[in-house]
């Protein structure tokens, strides 16, 4: 089984800076950059690391998602954004479990022993908005214990096989996490998680504005409720 390690970047020179260190690099057999037309550098920085790029056809990280699986040929993905939300080491979690043969895994924030930059805070709209999320699609299409505490956690890692019984031709732009969770509990792929702590953004600003993120999750909901 080969495994490759997915980097989606937009502008993240001086966060990739930051982190490409704490990369275990070792665990996988590849790592590719899918890159939303960054302009400060950031394809520059990881092509200089001898580090494979490409471009997005679709915008948003479904497009990120969409350019990802037609560019590579490995068997299983880990997708990571290198932010500093995300904490690194968690990929020998992550390559543990695929090689245990899971399928579809994330790591997740809000469960047990799991921490979101929230929990710190008396209100927490984000956190529980993902979890309310999370709770409605399991209720709705959950079966055989089949469940999501972190339906928006962009850190997960995929079987190819298992992400084509999903059937996603072209990702929305901003929901495509929440339609991975979706579909996977309308096939019946399995999702497993481990608990994670997030981190704080190192530089710069979330390109995943929460008001706009969350209608469009609502109406990816609606979409496949009908469908």
């Amino acid at each position: 089984m080969k495994i490759a390690l997915i980097i989606f970047t937009k502008n993240e020179r001086r966060n990739s800076e930051k982190i490409f260190g704490r990369i275990p690099k070792n665990l996988v057999d590849k790592i590719y950059v899918i890159d939303a037309n960054s302009s400060d550098g950031t394809q520059e920085f990881w092509k200089s690391k001898g580090i494979e790029v490409f471009p997005q056809k679709y915008k948003g990280v479904g497009g990120a998602y969409e350019s990802a699986w037609r560019n590579t040929k490995e068997d299983t993905l880990i997708f990571f954004h290198p932010d500093g939300n995300m904490e690194p080491y968690d990929l020998k979690k992550f390559v543990k479990l695929l090689k245990e043969g899971f399928e579809f895994i994330i790591a997740g924030r809000m469960g047990k022993d799991g921490y979101n930059e929230e929990d710190d805070q008396l209100l927490k709209p984000r956190k529980w908005f993902c979890q309310g999320m999370g709770l409605i699609a399991t209720i709705v299409w959950g079966r055989g214990g089949n469940k999501c505490t972190d339906p928006t956690q962009g850190y997960r890692a995929f079987a190819r096989k298992a992400y084509e019984k999903l059937r996603i031709k072209i990702p929305p732009p901003n929901a495509s996490d929440y339609q991975q969770i979706i579909r996977a509990l309308k096939t019946g792929v399995k999702i497993t998680e481990f608990p994670t702590k997030e981190g704080k953004r190192v530089y710069g600003k979330s390109t995943f504005p929460s008001l706009k993120t969350g209608l469009d999750q609502l109406k990816l909901f609606y979409q496949e409720l009908i469908a």
